[in-house]
């Protein structure tokens, strides 16, 4: 409590380097105590053991792990960077300042709902970019790294109900006032348009109104199903608010009707398709291009296997330590794995919370695709991810089971391993929906039973919410000018995990708790696809290897087969799989092409009907290379000339961003126009190779890739630069 007794307003707490150095040496708890959050992501409520922590404000907060601080500079040099170089060059090459960045720092601990709660992120975040829009006369460019993805996505999804919400009491207010008219209350007033209780819109109008068709705008549409509902009388007002026995209107009881949770359904239906124009207008006007890096589009898994067993994320802590303050975290839940059987029509599971009715499906593009192009050729060769996750329908438990809770039964003298008892296993529905919590925790009796306790965790954000469930669908392109998204790849990441539990055959009596789960193989995905698993318990020896003093092998590959579920790796953070979901976004303009019923329609660099792919242009950058070339040239380049890769080939690690230089990359791009608005949207999915998930932020070649679109967009959209 020495520590703690020194933290004051304006400290920093995470990645001082002070207080983990002090942790190390002297209390190891301190800095635990500090970072853990309290029942429901509250405070701690013991003022002795805790700290209250809120995030740092401005470009600072997002510029550096540990801003100002020397020693963190010095131990960390580069590393410690995030946006920091990204602002810079923004500031220097494009005439940025304070008052056009802005930064959006959040508390990473919290799920984005209590951020709203506690905080007010989503509504300052909503409130700073309307006021940044409006002093500088454009949309922005949002840019997200990592976890910031999701959040962004859930910020998107508030909004939306934000919309709703804002059209229906706007409706209501209406409606209230229209009735106060009828019964000649001095507290109404009329508007233009209206006399006593008759509009100027014919009733013929109104009554077409509950039936809009095509001849009207969706606009014309909203506005005369509004006058119907507020204002027809005899038709919409007494119905919805019955009178007396003698048929007479009584006053209507606004306060019930307004009351949280009860809504008018006919006034909420007209309030939700309000509320989407509103918002697909405000996404317009405020958020011109959407830089995703290092994004977990479908989520991750380390989280997962923090709270079951812990994860010291580098810090001199166990990770028993760690594990407490991780289940206080309501973020682990976040960036829980989304199955990709979520993003298919013909996925049997229900419970999805996410509209497609506006884009063809996902499984409808394979059969264009296999029958567009010649016998012998595949029509996949230049897209391996798109392939994996459409054609083989690859999802996180293909190969194998992202979680299995293996139970042996060992004699009272017997050391592990044991007898199989049985196994278990759990995919990313059973993570989505809970499942794997509950049954951990019926496997492994903790005191406090703290994995019932998160399950109710992810109940409380997730699923008792106003809002679509985000864990449960995948995520389609956003509605967003242009979307560019990169990331690293070919980096050893984690992609499951085995756990133990040994039972004692002459166990008699119930011993009281267990510990935590027991983590007894870490399975990793690397570089080319391959997949192994590694041992992370002492195993014993057979008497062969004893006497020759042999190891035992810490880890054995799982695909020996040569049978892969990729051609990359994840990014050391972020599974591939999660990583290339991104790729169906390239899809979006045929997808809603197809569901506009306009077959074999072609416009600029839409996809034809036959070949879904056909509009993807790839382009590859060699190693150590400047130029970006045609996929198809740059492979008969390579095969011809072995030093292709050698060009410019500064290529190390000593780069003043702490990164690599001139990385291997390949990049997607396609082009769309929406049938609703007219509006030309772009997508690009950008991969560079050896870039480790933190490093997008930072790395050079990357950000100059991502921004030198940026700057052609913007000449072309606005004649700047």
């Amino acid at each position: 409590n020495a520590l703690l007794s020194d933290v004051k307003v304006q400290d920093y707490v995470w990645m001082n380097i002070n207080m983990l150095l002090h942790m190390a040496t002297i209390d190891s708890t301190c800095f635990l105590e500090c970072m853990t959050l309290g029942l429901n992501q509250t405070d701690m409520d013991d003022d002795e053991i805790g700290c209250k922590l809120r995030p740092d404000e401005g470009l600072d907060a997002i510029s550096s792990l540990a801003p100002g601080s020397v020693t963190t500079n010095m131990l960390v040099g580069g590393k410690n960077t995030v946006y920091a170089w990204l602002t810079q060059w923004l500031a220097d090459n494009l005439g940025y300042d304070v008052s056009s960045i802005v930064g959006l720092p959040y508390d990473w601990r919290l799920s984005p709902d209590v951020m709203e709660k506690r905080d007010g992120f989503l509504t300052l975040t909503r409130k700073r970019i309307e006021a940044s829009v409006a002093s500088n006369g454009l949309p922005g460019i949002m840019v997200a790294h990592s976890m910031g993805n999701n959040v962004f996505r859930y910020f998107l999804e508030w909004l939306k109900n934000e919309m709703h919400e804002e059209a229906y009491q706007k409706l209501l207010k209406k409606a209230k006032k229209k009735d106060l008219t009828i019964r000649g209350d001095p507290r109404a007033f009329l508007r233009p348009g209206w006399t006593n209780a008759q509009t100027n819109i014919d009733s013929e109008k109104i009554h077409r109104a509950v039936e809009p068709i095509v001849e009207y705008s969706v606009a014309d549409q909203m506005f005369t199903l509004a006058t119907s509902v507020v204002n027809s009388i005899d038709d919409l007002l007494h119905s919805y608010f019955p009178g007396d026995e003698t048929g007479e209107q009584v006053e209507i009881d606004w306060t019930k009707l307004i009351k949280e949770g009860e809504k008018h359904p006919q006034l909420w239906e007209l309030a939700k398709e309000e509320g989407d124009e509103a918002w697909l207008d405000w996404i317009h006007d405020h958020i011109w291009t959407y830089i995703g890096l290092s994004a977990p589009l479908l989520g991750a898994i380390n989280p997962v296997r923090a709270v079951l067993s812990g994860e010291n994320m580098g810090m001199p802590m166990d990770d028993k330590l760690a594990r407490k303050m991780e289940l206080s975290f309501g973020s682990t839940h976040t960036i829980n794995p989304v199955s990709t059987k979520t993003g298919f029509c013909d996925d049997e599971s229900k419970g999805t919370d996410h509209d497609r009715s506006n884009l063809a499906c996902l499984n409808e593009l394979i059969d264009g695709i296999e029958k567009s192009v010649k016998k012998g050729k595949d029509p996949w060769h230049n897209f391996p991810a798109l392939k994996s996750i459409l054609k083989e329908r690859v999802d996180w438990d293909s190969t194998f089971p992202l979680f299995t809770a293996r139970r042996e039964m060992c004699l009272k003298s017997e050391k592990p391993p044991c007898q199989l008892h049985n196994e278990t296993y759990y995919n990313a529905k059973d993570i989505q929906n809970g499942e794997l919590l509950s049954k951990f925790s019926e496997i492994w009796k903790e005191a406090g039973e703290p994995l019932k306790v998160k399950k109710k965790q992810l109940e409380n954000s997730w699923w008792f919410n106003p809002l679509p469930n985000i864990l449960n669908s995948t995520w389609d392109r956003p509605h967003i000018k242009h979307v560019i998204m990169a990331y690293g790849v070919d980096y050893e990441t984690e992609v499951g995990y085995v756990y133990r539990k040994i039972d004692r055959s002459d166990k008699e009596v119930d011993e009281g708790y267990d510990d935590m789960p027991t983590l007894k193989a870490t399975i990793w995905e690397e570089a080319g696809g391959k997949i192994f698993e590694e041992n992370k318990l002492e195993e014993k020896k057979s008497l062969t290897n004893s006497v020759l003093m042999k190891k035992t092998k810490k880890k054995r590959a799982l695909n020996v087969n040569g049978e892969k579920k990729f051609h990359r790796s994840g990014d050391a953070s972020v599974p591939y799989l999660s990583l290339a979901w991104s790729h169906t976004w390239l899809l979006h303009a045929t997808r809603a092409m197809r569901r506009s019923g306009h077959y074999g329609m072609k416009e600029g660099e839409r996809i034809s009907d036959d070949n879904a792919l056909d509009s993807i242009k790839v382009t590859y950058r060699p190693k150590g290379g400047s130029e970006w070339l045609d996929i198809a040239k740059a492979k008969d380049t390579c095969d011809a000339n072995a030093e292709c890769e050698e060009e410019n080939s500064d290529t190390g690690s000593a780069h003043p961003h702490g990164t690599k230089y001139k990385p291997e990359m390949y990049r997607y791009q396609s082009k769309g126009k929406s049938r609703s608005t007219g509006m030309q949207y772009t997508t690009a999915v950008i991969e560079a190779l050896g870039v480790e998930h933190k490093e997008t932020t930072r790395n050079y070649d990357i950000l100059a890739a991502v921004f030198t679109d940026v700057l052609k967009y913007m000449h072309e959209d606005f004649d700047l630069v």
